[in-house]
């Protein structure tokens, strides 16, 4: 059977034959097409996941269109059609429906506070993750918006800390430490507050493998607007692009892995008394290489919520609504149940830039993003 490459990208569910997608796989790779043969196998691997040669290859091909910019490496996800949502989950989570996108690419851990800051032209976390220009002499003793962000950096200071085992408790208001030696700056005996939890107290403080927490959708859109070059354009992931890209090519599962439950092997969640976030990639990643999709924190999209959105979306590209209140967040996190870290669930928050001078929903330590990178001339 010959399968020409729109039949093969307009395909989803389990239909057709792997072999035949496979042999189209090969084909697209011997003539230098790289992303419409990943495409072609990943097609093959949802019909044939199982398949010792389908997954290497497919294996070989992402890995091949993998880049890394910025420092961030970001892992190639094919064109084609998915099965989007779920009739098992909640109401908002159904119908089923295909969904048709383009290629892109996904970052492949959630943003990290140190790499944020170093792409903002910050300070470091450990002298304080503000910006460099701000000079409170200056400036004079208050300024409201750079107070909103330092209470988002109260949490981020101990849950994004690379050897913290627990934290102090859910919004870790903590006594001033001095950045270079370690100090506490006030007794700790004397006051209410205790410093965390480490597992290698003496080691320094660094904020490298854990995710950014307690940050907006808009502080999100500010690093990706900075990023941006002429070609490319990094951006928040629509629901589709990250569900597609959670589900790592298989079809109907209800989470990254499968279907088997989740369990403390897979992913970072149910451990809302622990005070604590497991490091990124602690976990393995799903078979599009992509690290912590259940689990960890919740992760921004760039698309409005509306409960049956589902019911009437485009069949290609959705984009969500084009307004609405609150943005959707996926993937559940470390401190919420099984129910909450499908592939499908989808949960919705308000949330303020510090530059609003405002506080927001965001201002918790489960809520971080991820960046999706797109061509200019894509979807």
């Amino acid at each position: 059977m010959t399968i020409d490459r729109e039949t093969m990208l307009a395909s989803h569910g389990p239909t057709g034959d792997a072999a035949d997608y496979l042999a189209m796989a090969h084909r697209l790779e011997s003539g230098g097409d790289l992303r419409a043969a990943a495409s072609a196998a990943d097609q093959a691997v949802g019909l044939d996941p199982g398949g010792r040669e389908i997954v290497a290859v497919r294996r070989s091909l992402l890995d091949r269109l993998a880049v890394t910019e910025h420092g961030i490496t970001f892992r190639y996800i094919p064109a084609g059609t998915f099965l989007m949502g779920s009739d098992a989950g909640d109401p908002d989570e159904a119908p089923v429906h295909p969904v048709r996108l383009g290629d892109y690419w996904l970052a492949e851990t959630p943003m990290s506070w140190a790499a944020y800051c170093d792409l903002m032209g910050w300070a470091p976390p450990q002298e304080g993750g503000m910006p460099r220009d701000f000079d409170r002499e200056a400036t004079g003793p208050f300024r409201k918006d750079l107070f909103a962000l330092s209470q988002e950096n109260k949490i981020r200071l101990q849950y994004c800390e690379d050897q913290t085992a627990r934290a102090k408790d859910w919004h870790s208001h903590m006594p001033e430490r001095d950045p270079e030696s370690g100090e506490w700056r006030t007794p700790v005996n004397r006051q209410h507050f205790r410093p965390p939890l480490r597992d290698e107290p003496d080691r320094p403080w660094t904020y490298d493998r854990k995710p950014m927490v307690a940050v907006s959708w808009q502080e999100a859109e500010e690093v990706c607007a900075r990023l941006g070059s002429g070609t490319i354009i990094y951006r928040l992931p629509t629901e589709a692009k990250w569900e597609k890209a959670a589900r790592g090519g298989r079809i109907g599962a209800r989470y990254p892995w499968g279907n088997e439950p989740p369990d403390p092997r897979r992913c970072d969640f149910d451990r809302f008394d622990a005070f604590a976030i497991r490091p990124t990639r602690h976990f393995p990643p799903n078979d599009y290489g992509l690290y912590a999709m259940s689990g960890g924190v919740w992760e921004w999209t760039s698309d409005w919520y509306d409960s049956a959105y589902y019911r009437e979306s485009p069949a290609e590209n959705p984009r969500g609504p084009p307004e609405g209140e609150a943005k959707i967040l996926r993937g559940g996190s470390w401190s919420d149940c099984a129910e909450a870290v499908t592939v499908s669930f989808r949960m919705a928050r308000k949330s303020r830039s510090w530059r609003d001078r405002e506080w927001g929903g965001q201002l918790a330590p489960n809520v971080g993003f991820r960046l999706c990178r797109v061509e200019r001339t894509g979807h």
